[in-house]
């Protein structure tokens, strides 16, 4: 079996395409596609949630791209793909969404959910949320 490849790794400011990430994942060898997309929602700790923005560190897209290739290497997947979105988001639109394509499901299953806590854990993106009671906070800020 060829390695994984990393076939997409972005951080974007215009809306993202689960479709996108889909195609780009799904090769001839491939039996299985684990997606996750993250959306924006109504609440967080019990506190509604108005909307938000996410801000981006210059070495964002590359720690991504790291990322990724660390899990594709690790991870006996044939394809990732991997894109966030940065600026406003309102509740409901899609915040990052990630495709990892394999020849069977479980492998597929594992690599997205170590892709997306790694990139939660690694990547430096920042979430600003407005409340609707007006109050605001960042998360992931140190």
């Amino acid at each position: 079996m060829a390695p994984a490849r990393v076939v997409l790794a972005d951080i974007r400011d215009t809306p993202l395409s689960v479709d996108e990430c889909m195609a780009a994942v799904l090769l001839p060898d491939v039996g299985g596609i684990a997606l996750f997309v993250g959306t924006v929602r109504d609440h967080d700790s019990g506190r509604g949630v108005a909307e938000l923005a996410y801000e981006a560190h210059p070495r964002a897209a590359a720690e991504i791209e790291r990322v990724a290739a660390e899990v594709a290497a690790g991870a006996p997947v044939r394809a990732i793909a991997v894109a966030h979105r940065t600026g406003h988001l309102r509740v409901g639109e899609t915040a990052v969404v990630v495709a990892v394509g394999a020849a069977h499901r479980a492998e597929a299953f594992a690599a997205c959910r170590r892709l997306i806590d790694d990139i939660k854990e690694q990547v430096p993106i920042w979430k600003h949320q407005i409340f609707t009671d007006g109050a605001a906070e960042w998360v992931g800020a140190c």
